[in-house]
């Protein structure tokens, strides 16, 4: 019997911009592929990691022909918050194709109390918690049956849109030192990303409210000294710029010291940069010293919040005078700290909150600052607890929360301007409309990253094939007065997002006559029509005002001699729904652009 294929992918984090997502490492996958061969499964499976250059450009309909064309038998897929509604709109297209084809899912979206992902009629199974062992046991079970016989710890088997029974807890791996590392075996290639991702601990002592950690894992669980230093040896022979060290604190180990002393060794010429989550708390100048020493360029330290109720509620408790030495040890040897901070917290009040900023910017404790919106994640104590805590959140990712008994929602929109205000930032900022896309890798399959269409002389169906479009993709509406086409307009947005639902759309209006014809009700009617099914990005971007957010943008791209013509009313009111990018040779170069031009006007470079 031949080996029966299956494909593994992991979607990328969403892009706000027309580039294809970077960082996108199928690490889980490799991990899985890694396990099943060392247990023999290669010899009935042929495991394949699907190329993550497709999964960061193709569409949603060009992914689902891409995984077909490779005829699999079952098809995994890793889900994170950011990417569980695409995997489940594939997952769901795959099956009407193929009904034959057994679908997988596995990663942190996948938990026992998230029931809209477990009861998703295109799923047959879920691995819950830690997924080699649950995945490896499964395939073997599959070698002779249709479904396992004996139930598989772990594994949750679908009974459509109806739950199921929930599996056995699955006992984590005892030795890590068994999936360390898939870049070792050659499964996974640090070069495609000059970056190499080192998992050195699983498990974490802290018991955070809002993280799913303390959730999975009863103790920590590690790597060896020897597969940690085999791993950095890989990275230097494949010329690894940066590794990533995903180790949940990385000083919550009592022999960190010794830890750092290694990393040292094994980066003496600093071929690459360090970067890693830690607790300031415990930090001395000594160690600081011995990070700086092994090339730490940058750490991540959390606060989220200094009140005292609000760190009861979460279960962490910030000792400030140890936090202020921490961060102090760490800025005076030449480390950025990456401080983050929390809105809507359980416990938390509006002058609480914005105590917490007032006293980063008083005592400078920060190189840069990450202000969130705090998440109820499936599978935490938060989640568990929200009815407790009157927590009312999202109930799709990234479940943001939306109001708690003493922040409302009007006030968390001020509390995160008042925040970008206070570090001088903006959090999440999109790329420029300005910006020229570099050219991206294709597929099997032609593909498509724009299209123009000319509404005064158009055919009926203009558009490229949904397949043929890239997951960013750009469409450009040109005409003479656009208020004769605005039905048009809508419908042609429509289509696009019909088909394909979770992608970044830009569409850029091109007035080939009067701009004034633009509208504001026309530019609301689009504006409407792209918001018609929002996307994670789009929920995401809503908790922030401003300017539009979301995976759908909307520009108009004017010659800058209009700029006088349209005047500053017509500008103003354009922002509540568009960007303006003026192009031409005739902007004036000596014009301070950022002082004369509004937040939400561009100049094409």
């Amino acid at each position: 019997m031949s080996c029966r294929s299956i494909q593994l992918l992991q979607l990328p984090i969403p892009q706000p911009g027309l580039e294809p997502a970077k960082g996108n490492v199928s690490l889980a996958a490799g991990y899985l592929k890694m396990y099943a061969q060392g247990r023999g499964l290669d010899q009935s499976y042929d495991i394949e990691i699907f190329p993550p250059h497709l999964s960061n450009t193709l569409s949603d309909c060009g992914l689902v022909e891409e995984i077909l064309t490779r005829d699999p038998w079952m098809v995994g897929f890793t889900c994170y918050l950011w990417n569980i509604d695409r995997t489940l709109w594939i997952a769901s297209r795959l099956k009407e194709r193929r009904p034959d084809l057994r679908i997988i899912i596995g990663g942190p979206e996948v938990t026992a109390d998230n029931a809209w992902v477990l009861q998703h009629p295109a799923i047959d199974f879920a691995a819950i918690g830690e997924g080699e062992q649950t995945f490896a046991e499964l395939l073997t079970a599959l070698r002779d049956q249709h479904i396992p016989r004996e139930p598989i710890a772990g594994l949750y088997v679908s009974l459509g849109t109806l739950l199921g029974p929930l599996p056995a807890f699955r006992q984590p791996l005892a030795s890590l030192d068994e999936i360390s590392s898939p870049y070792l075996e050659g499964i996974l290639d640090a070069a495609d990303e000059d970056m190499l991702l080192l998992e050195t601990i699983r498990g974490c002592i802290f018991k955070c409210k809002f993280c799913y950690y303390p959730k999975s894992y009863d103790d920590l669980y590690f790597v060896s000294r020897e597969k940690i230093i085999a791993n950095l040896q890989y990275a230097r022979e494949r010329g690894v710029k940066e590794v990533v060290l995903l180790d949940p604190t990385l000083n919550q180990a009592r022999n960190f010291a010794d830890f750092v002393k290694l990393l040292a060794e094994q980066n003496p010429d600093h071929q690459w940069r360090y970067f890693g989550e830690l607790r300031a708390e415990g930090l001395t100048p000594d160690i600081a010293r011995l990070l700086r020493e092994a090339n730490f360029t940058e750490v991540e330290i959390g606060l989220q919040s200094i009140d005292p109720l609000a760190m009861e509620l979460m279960d962490r408790k910030n000792n400030m005078k140890a936090f202020e030495r921490g961060v102090t040890a760490l800025m005076d040897v030449g480390i950025d700290v990456k401080v983050d901070l929390i809105i809507g917290l359980p416990g938390d009040t509006p002058d609480s909150v914005r105590r917490g900023m007032h006293f980063l910017r008083d005592t400078g404790l920060y190189s840069s600052v990450q202000v969130f919106n705090l998440a109820i994640l499936p599978g935490t104590a938060f989640r568990q607890e929200a009815e407790m805590h009157g927590l009312q959140f999202q109930p799709r990712p990234p479940y943001y929360v939306l109001k708690t008994p003493t922040i409302d929602l009007a006030t968390m929109y001020e509390l995160m301007e008042e925040a970008e205000e206070i570090f001088d930032t903006e959090f999440d900022a999109l790329p420029s409309p300005a910006e020229r896309r570099e050219p991206i890798a294709e597929s099997r399959h032609p593909t498509f990253s724009e299209y123009a269409v000319h509404l005064d002389d158009i055919a009926r169906d203009p558009l490229p094939l949904a397949a043929q479009r890239q997951g960013a993709f750009e469409l450009r509406l040109q005409s003479a007065d656009f208020r004769q086409h605005r039905d048009e307009a809508c419908r042609l947005i429509r289509q696009l997002l019909d088909d394909n639902p979770h992608s970044t759309l830009r569409i850029v209006l091109e007035p080939t006559g009067d701009p004034a014809s633009l509208k504001m009700s026309f530019l609301q009617a689009i504006r409407t029509a792209c918001l018609k099914e929002p996307s994670y990005l789009d929920r995401f971007y809503s908790m922030q005002l401003g300017r539009p957010k979301g995976a759908k943008h909307i520009v108009i791209r004017l010659p800058w001699s209009a700029r006088e013509s349209v005047g500053l009313d017509w500008i103003d009111d354009v922002g509540q729904f568009a960007s303006i990018v003026w192009t031409g040779e005739d902007i004036p170069s000596e014009v301070d652009m950022t002082e004369e031009l509004e937040a939400h006007e561009f100049v094409l470079a």
